[in-house]
């Protein structure tokens, strides 16, 4: 009986040191991701600018810059990206403010469910653990811009909410270029194999794709439209 109660005393100890240990690692990750995300977001508040841009001023914003932009470049921020290939056309113009802001090249402002996160060049892992993720297939500027995020986890989950967004409710993209403002239009569940969402579209479109919750299968797209 001694050696059974001892038994039981120590694994009961053994049990509660362990669950100590899991809080334990689990709030100092939960602190370095927050020292992250907040770095991230710092980045992109450097360079980001806050003027509203439309689709007539584009050409000036450009122009008006800081940056020195050659004309070419001007001309591929203003055609949209309408090819099957769905490559960016307009990728060049932030290739160095990528490079200078650790990927960081803009953010994301979506006020009702509180969203103000960074975006960052590529959709892996590793990205998507920090921040929200930009498809490289897809645009920068013009056309269609996708971006993806978890929506539960430990790391970054910035688009836990963007299932309570309603059609009307508005979504602010942020770059160097300027701020947009994109009217939500749509909003529907489509296979994880479902490409046709990065398609290039005629209107500035603003593309969100995340999980749903026990539907490993399925994706929660949001699809706004550049408000005019």
């Amino acid at each position: 009986m001694l050696k059974n109660k001892t038994l039981k005393i120590c694994f009961s100890v053994g049990l509660i040191c362990l669950l100590i240990m899991c809080f334990l690692i689990y709030f100092y990750f939960q602190k370095k991701n927050s020292k992250t995300e907040k770095l991230l977001l710092s980045y992109a508040d450097n360079i980001i600018s806050e003027e509203i841009v439309g689709r007539d001023s584009t050409t000036k914003s450009i122009k008006e810059s800081n940056e020195v932009i050659d004309d070419k470049k001007i001309d591929n921020v203003n055609n949209n990206n309408l090819d099957n290939s769905n490559q960016s056309n307009d990728g060049n113009l932030f290739q160095d403010t990528i490079k200078k802001n650790k990927n960081v090249f803009g953010k994301i402002v979506i006020d009702k469910i509180g969203v103000n996160a960074p975006i960052m060049d590529g959709t892996d892992q590793e990205i998507l653990r920090a921040s929200v993720g930009h498809f490289k297939e897809t645009n920068y500027w013009n056309g269609n811009v996708a971006l993806a995020s978890h929506n539960r986890g430990s790391y970054a989950h910035y688009f836990e909410k963007i299932n309570q967004l309603n059609i009307g409710d508005e979504i602010k993209y942020q770059t160097e270029l300027g701020t947009r403002v994109y009217s939500v239009k749509e909003i529907t569940e489509v296979s994880e194999q479902n490409l046709s969402v990065l398609e290039g579209t005629k209107d500035n479109t603003l593309t969100l794709i995340t999980c749903i919750k026990n539907k490993p299968e399925l994706r929660l797209c949001v699809k706004a439209i550049e408000k005019t």
